[in-house]
């Protein structure tokens, strides 16, 4: 005779009681049940993962506590969340960005993916027009220099890993971009200004407005 779990349990001293099995059966799936009703509840009552739902007031994006200063550089703050993923922008000070819109209103992002997003289908991902959209800023990979992102090289499938995964490397110009794909490789560099739904999917392979 083959011994297996089952054997075991019919060798048991202890008669096997269908009813008492079956109803055991029941109370943990129920058990079950109302854990994860417990958890879903929880998580609505202090915010949903990576705090999306800190993220919206409920039909926009929350904009950056204080927007841009006068000579354009992010001021983020602990409470500010990036509009596509949730994450709290200030724990990524060499990621983080931002777009200021027209009115100075600043809206910060975890990274540049993100950015550049927002940038491209401000309608979706910040629930605007794009005329409202003033600059995007993104700090240059070598220097950290704050600087408008049309005036910067993008660089992707690199070696470099950002929050949101493979990051979209912002360099200077030719000189940097070479010294930067020296270092790190890179399979794609564009700028933002050439950037549009095709070459986003050519790059990154998924949708730009997912």
């Amino acid at each position: 005779m083959v011994i297996t779990a089952d054997n075991r349990i019919r060798d048991s001293r202890t008669p096997d009681k269908k009813g008492t099995g079956l109803l055991k059966v029941f109370i943990k799936k129920a058990m079950g049940t109302r854990l994860l009703l417990f958890a879903m509840l929880l998580l609505l009552s202090v915010g949903l993962p990576f705090g999306v739902s800190e993220a919206f007031d409920g039909k926009h994006p929350r904009i950056g506590l204080t927007p841009l200063d006068e000579n354009y550089q992010m001021q983020v703050s602990p409470s500010d969340r990036c509009p596509v993923c949730g994450m709290r922008v200030i724990q990524y000070p060499k990621f983080n960005c931002a777009i200021q819109l027209k009115d100075t209103g600043t809206y910060y992002f975890c990274s540049t993916g993100c950015l550049i997003r927002s940038w491209m289908h401000p309608e979706i991902y910040l629930g605007l027009a794009r005329e409202l959209l003033e600059r995007p800023m993104v700090r240059e990979y070598f220097s950290g220099r704050q600087m408008d992102a049309r005036e910067t090289i993008f660089v992707y499938g690199s070696d470099v890993i950002g929050p949101m995964g493979p990051a979209l490397v912002p360099v200077l110009d030719e000189r940097h971009l070479k010294v930067f794909k020296r270092r790190h490789g890179g399979k794609i560099q564009v700028r933002l200004l050439d950037l549009n739904d095709a070459r986003w999917y050519e790059m990154t392979g998924r949708n730009m407005a997912e």
